[in-house]
């Protein structure tokens, strides 16, 4: 029993190189477009969001996110608790989350999403931003998430009524109407 326990405290733990280099790619991403952005500018002459602005914002939202995730796993590699955790969650990759869904259900679910953003996107061309949008919340809150479908018509009419507000009211940015022109 004392030649394990001696043996384990004794090893030297491999460092796994994939999740550093993803790590540090994120973080140099994040870098890059946070500098990219502030050429765009931050506001306009009038004192209005400029066109670097979100993207300005993302990056700090990313590489602060990156920095917090690296921190994290160096805590872990440091407490040697990195390798135990990663093979517990490959473990309970197949059991069910904490939504009652097992692995088929999270893919079937992944599938529908990608499947409603894409119709999004050729909607859009027909009947406009907004409304392809609030089709898409609908949607995926009726269909994916399997919710009742007053809570997904509320939903839908509510990512609507923002979109309107912040960003057709608000920021007075042009959306797109589609073929249509609805709105």
């Amino acid at each position: 029993m004392s030649e394990s326990v001696a043996h384990e405290a004794g090893a030297h733990k491999r460092v796994e190189l994939g999740p550093w280099i993803v790590r540090l790619i994120f973080l140099g991403i994040g870098i890059a477009v946070l500098v990219g952005s502030i050429g765009y500018g931050l506001e306009t002459a009038d004192g209005l969001v400029g066109p670097g602005m979100v993207p300005f914002l993302a990056s700090v939202v990313m590489v602060l996110a990156t920095l917090v995730e690296c921190l994290n796993a160096l805590r872990k590699q440091r407490a040697g608790a990195e390798g135990t955790e990663e093979a517990n969650a490959i473990a309970d990759a197949d059991d069910v989350d904490n939504l009652g869904r097992t692995a088929a259900q999270r893919n079937r679910a992944v599938v529908l999403v990608f499947g409603a953003i894409l119709l999004t996107v050729l909607l859009t061309r027909i009947i406009g931003l907004l409304i392809s949008l609030s089709l898409m919340v609908f949607g995926l809150i009726a269909f994916v998430e399997r919710k009742p479908w007053w809570i997904a018509l509320i939903a839908g009419v509510g990512s609507f009524v923002f979109g309107w507000v912040v960003f057709g009211l608000v920021l007075n940015v042009p959306l797109p109407t589609g073929m249509l022109g609805l709105i």
